[in-house]
C-alpha cells in the first residue's frame, strides 16, 4: 500500500518542477548610445587616368622616327612617331592623276553635250543622241567623284604615317623601334592621361546604398589619406562579387594614377562593436533588453569580426556581457554593464 502511494506523489513533485519558470540569467547591459560607433563603410579601391591609351598604327608601314620617349611628357596634337610614307605619297600622285584625267573625261561629255545641244536646235542630232550624251556626262562625272573619294583615301592614309598624342600625358611605355614594321592595332606606346585622375572603388552591395549618404570620404593608400567625393554609382550590380562600381574625384591632392588602397566612408547611422555580435539559427545579430526578457535583433549586413550597423534607438539597452548564451525570449536580470 505505501507503495502504491509513492508513485503518483513522485509525479507530482516532477510536474511542479517543470512548471516552474526558468530562473533569470544575469545579464551585462548598457544604452546604444554608450556603446555605438560611428559607422564607417570601406572597400578596395584605386586610382585610374581618366584615359590610358595603348596608341597603334593604323596603316602598315615602317617606323621612320620616334619622337616621344618613356617618362616624357607630351601635349594633345604633339607628334609621337613618324611612319615612312613614301608608298603612301606615290598612292596619292596616282590617285590625283586619276582626278585630272575625270576631270579631262567630264570637261570632254561636257563639251560634246554642248555641241548636240547647238545642232539639235538645226535637227542635226536626234533627241536620242542628246540623251546619249547626257547620260554620259553624268557617268564621267560619276567616275571624277570615286576618283576624289579615291585620293580622298590616299591623302588619308599620307597623314595616318604621322602619329599624333590624342591628348596631354606621360608616355608610359615605347614598343616601337625605328626600321620595324608597324601593322594596324600592335601597341607602339602606351600614353597616360595628365588630367585629374579618378577612384574606381568596389562597393558591395548592402553597403552600396549608404555611400550618397556619407558624410565624410577618403582615400587612404600608403599611409597618405585623400578627401573624395563621389561621381557616380553604377546601378547594376556585378553577378560575381556582388557589387556596384563607384566613381569618385579627389577635392585636394590626388594620389597618383595607378594607385590603390581602401575607400573608407561615414554614413549617417551607428554601428555596434564586433563583440557584441552572436549568431542564432545561421543569422548574426545582436540580444537587447524588452520587458525583463532578452530579445535577438538580426543584422543581415554584419560581418563576424566587424563593427555592424543597427537602426535601434539611442536609449535602447543592448547586452554587452553573458550575450554569448542567451535564448530569444529567455528571462534575465539585468546589471549595469560597466562593471
Amino acid at each position: 500500500m505505501p507503495r502504491l502511494t509513492f508513485l503518483p506523489a513522485s509525479l507530482l513533485l516532477c510536474s511542479l518542477a517543470l512548471a516552474q519558470p526558468a530562473a533569470p540569467v544575469e545579464v551585462g547591459i548598457r544604452p546604444v548610445r554608450e556603446v555605438a560607433l560611428p559607422y564607417r563603410g570601406t572597400a578596395p579601391a584605386g586610382v585610374i587616368a581618366p584615359n590610358d591609351s595603348r596608341i597603334a598604327a593604323e596603316v602598315t608601314a615602317k617606323v621612320a622616327r620616334v619622337h616621344a620617349e618613356v617618362g616624357g611628357m607630351v601635349k594633345a596634337g604633339q607628334l609621337l612617331l613618324e611612319l615612312d610614307a613614301t608608298d603612301y605619297r606615290l598612292a596619292l600622285a596616282q590617285a590625283e592623276a586619276q582626278v585630272t584625267a575625270a576631270r579631262a573625261r567630264v570637261a570632254l561629255a561636257e563639251q560634246r553635250l554642248r555641241q548636240a545641244l547647238s545642232l539639235r536646235k538645226k535637227q542635226f542630232v536626234s533627241d536620242d543622241a542628246v540623251l546619249e550624251l547626257q547620260t554620259g556626262v553624268q557617268a564621267t562625272e560619276a567616275d571624277l567623284d570615286v576618283a576624289q573619294a579615291q585620293r580622298a583615301v590616299a591623302a588619308r592614309n599620307v597623314e595616318k604615317c604621322r602619329i599624333l598624342a590624342p591628348f596631354a600625358g606621360v608616355v608610359l611605355e615605347r614598343q616601337a623601334q625605328i626600321g620595324a614594321m608597324a601593322t594596324p592595332g600592335i601597341t607602339l606606346l602606351r600614353l597616360v592621361d595628365l588630367a585629374s585622375p579618378e577612384i574606381e572603388a568596389q562597393i558591395q552591395v548592402a553597403q552600396a546604398d549608404e555611400l550618397p549618404k556619407a558624410t565624410e570620404i577618403v582615400f587612404e593608400s600608403q599611409a597618405k589619406t585623400y578627401p573624395a567625393r563621389l561621381l557616380r554609382l553604377s546601378p547594376v550590380v556585378d553577378v560575381a562579387a556582388r557589387t556596384r562600381v563607384a566613381r569618385l574625384a579627389f577635392t585636394d591632392s590626388a594620389a597618383p594614377a595607378g594607385s590603390s588602397g581602401a575607400l573608407r566612408w561615414h554614413a549617417p547611422g551607428v554601428s555596434l562593436p564586433p563583440e557584441l555580435l552572436v549568431k542564432r539559427d545561421q543569422t548574426l545579430g545582436a540580444f537587447v533588453i524588452e520587458n525583463g526578457h532578452a530579445r535577438f535583433v538580426p543584422t543581415p549586413t554584419a560581418q563576424e569580426g566587424r563593427p555592424f550597423a543597427v537602426a535601434l534607438p539611442p536609449e535602447t539597452p543592448v547586452v554587452v556581457r553573458g550575450q554569448q548564451g542567451l535564448t530569444d525570449g529567455q528571462p534575465v536580470t539585468a546589471t549595469d554593464g560597466t562593471r
